[in-house]
């Protein structure tokens, strides 16, 4: 297999269940971006490396009869099978997965999580406090390749009218561009910006009503500066109801 070049910072994905849709999304991310792909599994510590409890561990410190591991080892095989030009590297955590990867936001290029519906708060406070792009993606998510990406906000979008036109340029997709904000054009201009810099990429208006019913792929938002900021009541919102994934970008990255 010849591996990515993984100097630049790794696509960080937390896996706990036997879906494969956020490790699938994580492995497209890595691909992209051109780097290495670190999957962080949640294990039982055994006593002699207790010490080790606080941050990630290779699989060997670990119990290997743990059904958990051997999941996560058949899924890594699976994404080395699907993404043969991509590092995939497995770690185990005694943290619990959000704070696992809180810790590993600093050297990640972005989060890559799998979402509870009927519980979106992890990821809320995940995204808020990572200081990276962070994506959601449902158990069971499978969106069609050629689903357009849905930028949305109620204001100024930041970074995000930049990743989801990157995004859309990589899919080979349009962008709708939803503002749910008072009509003061920073959010319209901003888009205008993003869509100068990929030409390629065709940006089409969303309204307003309707956005989970929106065939999306994926969709793209600022992450929430405080909990007062705007951004935060339509965040839960989508990570509540949306069928698609969700990708909340830092205004500085």
């Amino acid at each position: 297999m010849t591996a990515t070049q993984t100097s630049a910072k790794p696509v960080v994905a937390g896996y706990d269940t036997g879906d494969m849709a956020a490790l699938g999304m994580a492995a497209d991310q890595a691909a992209v971006r051109h780097t290495g792909l670190r999957v962080l599994v949640r294990r039982a510590v055994p006593v002699w490396t207790s010490h080790l409890a606080m941050g990630v561990c290779p699989p060997a410190a670990f119990d290997d009869d743990d059904p958990a591991a051997e999941l996560a080892r058949e899924a890594v095989a699976r994404l080395r099978h699907d993404h043969p030009g991509t590092a995939d590297d497995l770690y185990g955590t005694a943290r619990s997965l959000p704070r696992a990867m809180l810790r590993e936001a600093g050297d990640a290029a972005m989060l890559v999580t799998g979402r509870d519906t009927a519980h979106p708060d992890a990821t809320t406070r995940l995204a808020g406090r990572a200081g990276c792009p962070v994506l959601s993606v449902p158990d069971g998510s499978s969106t069609d390749p050629a689903a357009p990406v849905l930028l949305v906000g109620a204001d100024a979008p930041g970074d995000a009218a930049e990743f989801a036109m990157a995004q859309a340029s990589a899919r080979g997709v349009p962008v709708l561009a939803c503002d749910l904000g008072p009509a003061t054009g920073e959010f319209a201009d901003a888009v205008v910006r993003a869509a100068d810099r990929h030409p390629s990429v065709e940006v089409y208006q969303q309204g307003r009503a309707g956005l989970t019913r929106t065939p999306a792929g994926i969709a793209v938002l600022r992450t929430p500066g405080r909990r007062g900021d705007a951004a935060w009541p339509l965040l839960n919102g989508l990570l509540r109801d949306a069928p698609y994934p969700v990708a909340t970008v830092p205004a500085a990255h």
